[in-house]
């Protein structure tokens, strides 16, 4: 089986990409963990109804607000889309900008056990300052194998810390994964890649059209779910969580709204470069070249 897969940083094309697939032959399966709120589609930018109506997109918009989902969870979704999709005799398109389920869905996860809400809760509440000394004094071996500015890593493996199981030992080694599990899948996998200068200038045309929809989605989640939900901890929701609360004004809003998704998209392409199964590709190229996928 042929198994194309798409990743990109955040304001890169890869929705636009859809729009140019036969949606006959291919069906999209969602890789973004912010995407899957059905609550926040202005802010994650998550495929219009015109868009999602051209050709399907499953594991978009199944969550509320005040729900969350971790990589093992999204996985689970991930094998029974692609299953429905074959079925139906379509070919799955993997495709999205969270890199890091990608790669677990791909390449399988390490056995961490679950971890406790109110667990989550303190690590997610504890600066990197604080997050860093904690594992360095549990769990000293774990943190020597991560970037110090890795925030995201280093209080993933104090959770698993504070469950009582040393991170650097469920760390040495994955299970599971598609293509384990599946080694006769075809794989052609790329990331989206442009000049830096013109992807930033595509980000802040991108934050410009989003941030009134955002706010007014804002509001009405807080309505629904109160300001602390799982939804509004991802990108971007804190700045107008700040606006709405008069904390900045507009022009900061739109300011810090853009930078946070210029940082968060140079962090996207640092984990792509790293990514071993995806290589960079032009927009142009990747057009040519999924467009064309039953001739390889």
């Amino acid at each position: 089986m042929i198994l194309p897969v798409l990743g990109g940083p955040t304001g890169s094309g890869k929705t636009a990409l859809t729009q140019v697939l036969d949606p006959e032959r291919f069906e999209i399966v969602s890789f973004d963990s912010r995407q899957v709120y059905r609550d926040l589609p202005v802010g994650t930018t998550a495929p219009t109804i015109k868009e999602s109506s051209y050709i399907r997109h499953s594991l978009v918009g199944i969550l509320n607000a005040d729900e969350s989902v971790n990589a093992s969870q999204f996985s689970l979704w991930a094998r029974a889309a692609i299953e429905d999709i074959t079925s139906r005799g379509k070919i799955p398109f993997l495709i999205g900008g969270t890199g890091f389920y990608l790669r677990a869905f791909l390449l399988g996860m390490y056995p961490v056990p679950n971890v406790p809400k109110e667990t989550k809760n303190y690590v997610l509440d504890l600066s990197l300052e604080k997050a860093t000394a904690e594992l360095s004094a549990k769990d000293p071996k774990a943190l020597a194998s991560l970037s110090p500015q890795d925030g995201y890593r280093i209080k993933r493996a104090l959770e698993v810390v504070l469950t009582g199981v040393l991170w650097s030992e469920v760390s040495k080694e994955t299970v599971g994964g598609y293509l384990n599990d599946y080694p006769d899948v075809q794989l052609i996998g790329h990331w989206l890649d442009w000049p830096r200068d013109i992807l930033y200038k595509r980000i802040n045309h991108r934050v410009e059209e989003i941030a009134t929809g955002m706010l007014a989605e804002t509001k009405e989640v807080i309505s629904l779910y109160g300001p602390d939900c799982p939804g509004l901890r991802t990108l971007g929701y804190n700045f107008a969580l700040a606006f709405l609360n008069g904390m900045i004004d507009s022009n900061t809003f739109i300011e810090q709204l853009a930078q946070s998704h210029r940082n968060y998209a140079k962090r996207q392409i640092t984990w792509f470069k790293k990514d071993p199964l995806l290589s960079p590709i032009s927009f142009e190229a990747a057009v040519q070249l999924f467009t064309n996928i039953d001739k390889i």
